[in-house]
């Protein structure tokens, strides 16, 4: 999606279409710093051990004999969550780090883990800040309801697959 866009808007400022003072105006910088300093959040809740702890004490109020995939499919739930209040790249720099932590203590295996973080902060069927259901919603006309009762399972089927799949090959 973000290569099309990218081409479109490209093949715009070659044609006269959009000029250039336009397209820097269109930007929301709040959108770009905010992406910015997620980047270092997820460094420093790794490098400073908040990871660690937050995976320990997870694991912590879990009992014994927990199933993986089940912790598979919690994780895969809040990045959705996550994603659904920050962006899909917001929610993989702040999940990826606590994830892998989540599968060393629990002695997973920790790419399936980052993984299923990666593909499940992409699960937002439910609103149109995915990029793809915006383009979807305007022209059919869905209001946010009708993304909500159709997104809603289809999320939990993605979710599903994505668990069951990595746990096939990982």
């Amino acid at each position: 999606v973000a290569l099309t866009l990218m081409t479109g808007v490209a093949g715009m400022l070659l044609t006269g279409v959009l000029r250039m003072d336009e397209a820097y105006a269109a930007i929301s910088w709040k959108t770009v710093f905010l992406m910015a300093c997620l980047i270092p959040l997820g460094w420093a809740m790794d490098s400073s051990g908040a990871a660690a702890w937050m995976a320990g004490h997870t694991l912590e109020q879990l009992p014994d004999g927990f199933p993986l995939w089940l912790l598979q499919l919690l994780i895969g739930l809040l990045t959705t969550a996550f994603s659904l209040a920050i962006s899909h790249v917001g929610a993989t720099i702040i999940m990826v780090p606590i994830a892998i932590n989540i599968a060393l203590a629990a002695g997973g295996d920790p790419t399936a883990f980052a993984l299923i973080v990666a593909l499940s902060a992409s699960n937002n069927l439910m609103t149109a800040s995915n990029p793809v259901m915006s383009m979807i919603t305007g022209p059919a006309n869905y209001t946010g309801r009708d993304l909500w009762r159709v997104g809603g399972p289809l999320s939990l089927l993605y979710l599903a697959i994505i668990v069951v799949v990595i746990n096939l090959m990982y």
